[in-house]
């Protein structure tokens, strides 16, 4: 089922497999996740790799990986932890297309080597706690002021801000009463420095090594050089960039799906009840062969989608449509595997709980399932 990768694919994803399986076992991704231990030593182990330099252009010392190339990647990384492919999604993929998108030559001089030896990390602050799947409705303002601009707002949730170096900033910079809502927003390249007077980050309680967070800025002044693409051109601008982001999105949750069916095989063929492996019963067994015919559909979906991408450039409707499958099949998936562990499975140290948790903070990443169903249905012309 491996029709769209290439060899150089699949041994990456081999050569992704045996790292994490020697440096991150399952021990280790639990205590990380219970110590809130924030990886630092996978996204410097990645740059050694040369991984962080998948998704940058040669010039900047990168490898100039495709889409399905960094697909391949964090979907073998989410099925170890959900922690470590999102910050690798937010870390890289986040700035390297954001800036291959709508940056200039001076600001991809500036990061996009950093990124490459595991200098640079990036996060994106576009939600705000009113203004979520509305993105239009965001209340971060920015002004300009001498030498630059000056913003005002909360931000959140962010997914590892307090540990990345640039904040990809979304802020309104205007508003026509008579234009559309999504005009006038403006994306800023923010330096993150330490927390402090103007700028203030607090952490939520989500994915515990990844560090989820909301950040206020008070008066918070960059230069004129950090404006990343046209002023009030954001919106389109993150639209250009949410095909790569959904597309990760969905191969991770592939990745921990299939790291609960897997789980789930395992824990039904050596379980014993009434002196027969309870892989025997059929109400067992059943559930988890459909997810896995659910989630190899899902799968395929995702490669063709991220060929398409790199074939054709932005496919919004086949991101959506491998985003929104991925999720809700990956739903169904850990949810069969946990039920398979019984109550085992709800307990607290558990990897069928923990997978659970994982896929539900991705279908509420980079928009839900149905946000997703809005913009297929679009695409469709309804």
């Amino acid at each position: 089922m491996d029709i769209y990768l290439s060899p150089q694919q699949l041994d990456l994803r081999a050569e992704v497999r045996a790292f994490l399986d020697e440096q991150y076992p399952p021990e280790r991704i639990l205590q990380m996740e219970q110590d809130e231990e924030y990886p630092d030593d996978f996204y410097r182990e990645c740059a050694k790799r040369g991984w962080t330099g998948i998704p940058v252009p040669k010039e900047y010392g990168g490898s100039d990986g495709s889409v399905l190339d960094l697909c391949v990647f964090v979907e073998e990384v989410g099925k170890t932890s959900i922690s470590l492919s999102t910050l690798y999604i937010t870390g890289t993929i986040f700035g390297s297309h954001a800036l291959h998108i709508c940056g200039s030559k001076e600001q991809a001089n500036r990061y996009l080597p950093g990124v490459v030896n595991g200098e640079k990390r990036f996060a994106l602050a576009m939600s705000e706690p009113g203004a979520g799947s509305d993105f239009a409705g965001m209340e971060t303002r920015a002004e300009r002021v001498d030498g630059g601009w000056r913003i005002d707002g909360l931000k959140g949730p962010i997914s590892g801000a307090e540990r990345a170096d640039v904040i990809i900033t979304a802020a309104r910079t205007s508003t026509s009463p008579s234009g559309p809502r999504q005009k006038g927003i403006s994306l800023f390249l923010v330096e993150n420095g330490p927390s402090g007077p103007g700028f203030e980050r607090t952490r939520y309680a989500a994915m515990q090594a990844l560090m989820v967070n909301k950040v206020h800025y008070d008066g918070v002044v960059v230069p004129e050089s950090a404006v990343l693409g046209e002023i009030d051109e954001g919106w389109m601008n993150l639209a250009r960039l949410m095909d790569p982001e959904r597309l990760a999105n969905a191969a991770q949750t592939v990745g921990v799906a299939q790291a609960a069916i897997d789980d789930g095989v395992a824990y039904a063929t050596t379980r014993q009840q009434y002196g027969q492996p309870i892989s025997r019963f059929q109400a067992v067994s059943h559930p988890l062969a459909e997810a896995q015919a659910e989630v190899t559909a899902a799968r395929l979906l995702v490669y063709a989608a991220a060929a398409k991408r790199d074939q054709e450039g932005p496919c919004p409707k086949e991101a959506s449509m491998a985003k929104m499958l991925a999720n809700n099949v990956a739903a169904r998936a850990t949810s069969a595997a946990l039920q398979c562990a019984g109550a085992r499975g709800w307990e607290h140290d558990s990897h069928f709980l923990r997978r659970v948790l994982e896929v539900r903070g991705c279908e509420l990443g980079g928009g839900t399932s149905q946000i997703q169903r809005n913009i297929i249905a679009r695409q469709m012309g309804m």
